[in-house]
């Protein structure tokens, strides 16, 4: 479906409808946060289906693959981006607006140990690329989003709490009634909570401390 399809609220909504029914995108847990994904990609020239594979919220924040923001700035008409340097060590790029060069970016393993990057090891030309490729388009081409977009590597993505669901926080409650209190610490750990979904958690924890007991009761991500 063409993005240019997209030109009300109505029309995202219904777009974003049929993604969530579909089943295919396991972080989707409503249509509204299939909606918010279409909507963020509208601003940024993402169709649905790449904003939907590519774009994630997370802090407010919207969030997308380093490849994704290199297709915009090559896809945009007015920049361009050359590749100087790249290994596991050290990524250098340098930005283009026609035959001028507005500067460059980069970005090394010493500075992906100073920021904390997590698994480091893993995918450093990856990870490296993607920081100098983010760092880039906020220096020297800024235009090319309506705001600031960040790359997962930035955000600590791999550790981004998914939203409890109505089930999961329900069968929290029953366990923790049921004596297994650690399941309260189990869902702050694992999810992002309200501050009254978290307050009555440990509320409730305390009220039955004295039935605590062995813990067997996983929360799983649906």
């Amino acid at each position: 479906m063409k993005q240019e399809m997209i030109k009300s609220a109505q029309d995202a909504l219904s777009i974003g409808e049929v993604f969530f029914r579909s089943g295919l995108f396991s972080d989707i847990k409503s249509v509204h946060q299939a909606v918010v994904k279409i909507i963020a990609g509208q601003e940024m020239g993402i169709s649905p289906m790449a904003a939907m594979n590519g774009i994630h919220i997370i802090q407010g924040k919207p969030v997308v693959g380093a490849g994704l923001m290199a297709a915009r700035v090559k896809s945009f008409g007015k920049y361009d981006y050359n590749i100087i340097e790249h290994d596991d060590k050290i990524c250098i790029i340098e930005f283009k607006q026609g035959n001028k060069t507005l500067g460059t970016s980069t970005f090394t393993i010493e500075d992906a140990r100073k920021a904390g990057t997590k698994n480091l090891d893993k995918f450093p030309r990856n990870m490296l690329f993607a920081r100098a490729m983010s760092n880039g388009v906020k220096w020297y081409t800024p235009d090319i989003y309506e705001q600031p977009v960040y790359v997962p590597e930035e955000m600590d993505f791999a550790e981004a709490k998914p939203e409890i669901t109505e089930a999961q926080y329900k069968k929290a409650i029953e366990r923790i009634n049921a004596g297994d209190l650690e399941v309260a610490q189990k869902c702050i750990d694992s999810f992002t909570l309200t501050a009254d979904q978290k307050q009555a958690l440990e509320n409730l924890a305390a009220a039955v401390h004295s039935h605590g007991g062995e813990v067997t009761f996983e929360i799983e991500s649906e």
